[in-house]
């Protein structure tokens, strides 16, 4: 296997000197491409719906090169991984083709994912930064041990169960009787036998066998100890159900009740893990291909929801995604009026208590790397002019001053200080007949730990109290943040 390292819009590789068909790389991602979720989702990024044309690498025709778009993951292909990093950690020089799978500069990048994935809302996983005993080192490994500890922990909780028909013979009448059966029991003397059809809660249902099976499919894909000591007892959990293989249209035949709401994560991911492009589709060893991506902007935009639900529900009511404005009606030509352009919300904050003069804080992330100066503070003018005239919108029709900008910072431009990352703009309002502004302030939160990254001093506790102490800043940064209102 040899591994290949890109980071988002960063640098390149030349394919051919590597060996890989051109061609033959580019269909297999046009297919991935083509059968992603139609509807948006976790797994799929919203912006990317108008485009016919997949979205994962960009092909340089010029040179002969390829370039990570705004998916990470990796892409196994035909005895290559190609693996896709976030921008936020480029150093400033490509990592070598060289490089060990285990280098802990891996390890620190996906503990970070895993922190980072560990708040996302859609996701529901436990979120826990002590289970950095064995750290992952790549996305694969990510999924899986999230999928391990949720599931590990759901089924130390309750097991899921379903009426299945069955069919036994009894000494007392359960359901509907089997006539044709009992006559024949009657006439040789066996009268005493009831054979009866009722339904059942059963263990071993159509969920727990596809779960089961991709448990154990997945012992061959880890090599994090912690993670397959999980999937160990997931599958000593679910002794009882028959060994069956799984296929990614067993899923779609499986009706969760909504008492069993919470299993609805572990079917996604046993989705996932079965799909076409999914580590566990029936390819040949010889030539296996599959691919894990996620799109970034949605991995930056879950967490910082999430983290903000966790750490502020005291002081903030939080909607995610708020959909119940349009900018503008029109009335077309002897038509009725129609609203047009709806606006989102990333995330809309209201103060807790609830208070009549109290205004809301509209909140956009934007995974963009901000250009910084020599000394470090944010280069005046480098938020896009796009981004904001959609924030003076969300301001005007949501009838608030307040709104923000969150963006992530990096590795090489980490953001310390409070002062060197704000910038604050003013729109003079002239429509309101008084002398009034909207604000829009642009922020780079501190998401990344640099600590995590000194290359000689790299160990498991240290990439963990790194996180664990970059948490307690990104806390506090955005208590100071949006108190201020």
């Amino acid at each position: 296997m040899q591994h290949h390292y890109l980071y988002e819009h960063r640098t390149r590789i030349k394919l051919l000197e590597l060996g890989i068909d051109v061609g033959a790389l580019n269909q297999h991602l046009q297919q991935l491409w083509d059968n992603r979720p139609r509807t948006p989702s976790f797994w799929r990024a919203p912006d990317d719906d108008s485009s016919t044309v997949q979205r994962f690498l960009r092909f340089h025709a010029e040179d002969g090169t390829v370039s990570a778009r705004n998916y990470v993951g990796q892409i196994h292909f035909e005895g290559h991984m190609l693996h896709l990093l976030p921008k936020v950690f480029y150093p400033g020089e490509e990592l070598p083709d060289t490089i060990p799978d285990d280098d802990p500069r891996l390890q620190a990048m996906h503990a970070h994912l895993f922190w980072w994935l560990s708040y996302a809302h859609k996701l529901r996983f436990p979120r826990s930064l002590a289970t950095f005993s064995a750290l992952p080192t790549n996305l694969l490994e990510v999924l899986i041990l999230l999928f391990a500890q949720y599931t590990h922990e759901l089924l130390s909780r309750t097991h899921y169960q379903h009426y299945q028909e069955v069919s036994e013979d009894l000494g007392t009448l359960r359901g509907h009787l089997n006539f044709g059966t009992y006559a024949t029991y009657y006439a040789t003397g066996q009268g005493h036998r009831l054979p009866c059809t009722f339904d059942s809660f059963q263990p071993d249902n159509r969920f727990n066998r596809i779960l089961k099976y991709v448990a154990y499919q997945l012992l061959n894909h880890t090599k994090q100890t912690h993670t397959q000591q999980l999937l160990q007892e997931i599958h000593f959990q679910l002794d009882e159900v028959a060994d069956q293989l799984a296929v990614l249209n067993d899923c779609d035949q499986v009706q969760l009740s909504p008492l069993f709401d919470d299993f609805r994560v572990v079917l996604d991911y046993c989705r996932l893990f079965l799909a076409d492009s999914g580590p566990l589709a029936a390819h040949t060893e010889e030539v296996r291909v599959f691919a894990i991506l996620l799109p970034t902007e949605v991995i930056f935009e879950e967490f910082i929801e999430g983290f903000i639900r966790t750490h502020l529900a005291a002081a903030f009511h939080v909607s995610a995604q708020t959909r119940d404005l349009y900018l503008a009606t029109a009335t077309p030509h002897q038509g009725k009026k129609t609203r047009y352009f709806q606006l989102r919300h990333d995330l809309l904050l209201s103060r807790l208590p609830a208070q009549e003069k109290t205004k809301p804080l509209v909140i956009d992330t934007k995974y963009k790397t901000l250009p910084v100066t020599a000394s470090g503070s944010i280069t005046p003018g480098s938020v896009a002019q796009a981004d904001m005239y959609q924030l003076v919108s969300y301001a005007l029709r949501r009838g608030t001053p307040y709104t923000h900008l969150f963006y992530p910072d990096s590795l090489r431009h980490p953001a310390a200080d409070i002062p060197f990352n704000r910038l604050d703009y003013l729109v003079e309002d002239k429509l309101s007949g008084v002398s009034s502004s909207i604000s829009v302030s642009a922020h780079r939160l501190p998401v990344t730990a640099p600590e995590a990254f000194v290359y000689n001093a790299i160990t498991t506790t240290s990439i963990s109290k790194a996180i664990h102490t970059q948490e307690s800043i990104l806390m506090s940064r955005l208590n100071t943040v949006l108190s201020a209102h």
